[in-house]
């Protein structure tokens, strides 16, 4: 298991309260700051998006019985200031499904200097920062029934097939990335882990739709295929790393169906075993919450806080800018760095490592 030095979990925490905005002119009061950026070219913005927020307030979340007293006071009223800013980020006509960035008016590409000028660019809602807002909203069964019902008319072959998943797969009627019938169909293992998340909250395998059974069926045979390790961005576009893929499986195995999660479960705990040997920085801290999510031990690292906080190699999601182009030339170029913006946020991996120290203290009592 990793040490690390420098911070406690409840110095981490007033640390991530820093971090939050208070309201300036770049963040709303409640936001938590992240940034995007190119991986070679000279290009970083200030990014005031929904996802980091909810992500944070994800992973508090999940942790929150575990607290100290004193730290438990200090999660909930990041929760609670960052919780009062989702409705900036909801559908502009008031349905009940979210963006990643602001809504009314559109803040799509905030702090650029040319794509958020135009129309163009802005994105439709999305079904991950829905997933997120609802999981953290702790949803009502009736509300979740209402997204499902939503989502449906947005999944593969409701209205056009998907072009860029493996062409295996193209068949399933599987959950979209995306709202909004101009967009293309994308799946991505961790934006539905998420999404089955929250379902599977709510649904027993009996009640479990064709659209939930397919889109089940995409993640499994994903990992079986090991194609979360040859082709990460292919299986996950927006989180494509095998890491980030790992760490989502693990927050999803102990919710699945019994006839899913046996064909995965040792799979995914043994590619994490093996994910724990190899990764570095912050990519260490993700392997090592997936393994205390399943149960597993960790081998003990020193890390030292400030070197984590500020790994510049680590992002927990990101955009492929040529994705969205349906013919065989983009799709073989979409996974080139070149053609990405990478998403990072130092409060996020603030809460990733209060989140490591707060399992490790559980794993270890």
């Amino acid at each position: 298991m990793a040490s690390i030095h420098s911070n406690s979990v409840e110095e981490l925490l007033k640390s991530l309260k820093q971090l939050q905005s208070q309201c300036n002119s770049t963040y709303p009061n409640g936001i938590f700051p992240s940034e995007r950026y190119h991986p070679f070219l000279p290009y970083r913005r200030h990014d005031d998006n929904l996802f980091f927020t909810a992500s944070i307030v994800h992973i508090l979340q999940g942790i929150l019985n575990e607290f100290e007293p004193a730290e438990s006071e200090l999660a909930e009223s990041l929760i609670s200031d960052a919780v009062s800013a989702y409705p900036l980020f909801r559908n502009k006509k008031g349905l009940d499904t979210y963006n990643f960035w602001q809504t009314t008016p559109s803040r799509h590409f905030p702090n650029g200097w040319f794509m958020h000028h135009f129309k163009h660019f802005q994105i439709p809602d999305d079904v991950d920062d829905t997933s997120l807002v609802y999981l953290t909203e702790n949803s009502a069964k009736e509300r979740v029934l209402w997204l499902r019902e939503k989502l449906k008319q947005h999944a593969n072959l409701a209205y056009k097939k998907a072009f860029n998943p493996l062409p295996k797969y193209r068949e399933l009627k599987c959950y979209s990335t995306f709202f909004g019938k101009k967009m293309y169909i994308e799946f991505d293992l961790c934006v539905l882990s998420n999404l089955m998340r929250l379902i599977l909250k709510h649904f027993t395998e009996q009640e479990l739709n064709e659209y939930d059974r397919d889109t089940l069926e995409f993640i499994v045979a994903t990992v079986e295929n090991d194609e979360h390790k040859t082709l990460p961005f292919y299986s996950a576009p927006n989180y494509p790393t095998t890491e980030l893929i790992l760490y989502h499986l693990a927050r999803l195995i102990p919710l699945l169906p019994e006839s899913y999660r046996n064909r995965i479960k040792a799979k995914v705990r043994t590619d994490i075993q093996i994910g724990l040997e190899q990764a570095e920085g912050m990519n260490c801290i993700l392997m090592e919450n997936a393994a205390f999510k399943l149960g597993i031990g960790a081998k003990s690292n020193d890390l030292d806080s400030d070197t984590l906080l500020n790994d510049r190699g680590f992002f927990f999601f990101h955009a492929g800018m040529i994705t969205a182009f349906e013919n065989m030339f983009a799709q073989k170029l979409a996974d080139n760095p070149f053609f990405h913006l990478r998403y990072a946020s130092r409060a996020l991996n603030g809460a990733l490592l209060i989140e490591n120290l707060v399992l490790k203290r559980s794993f270890t009592r």
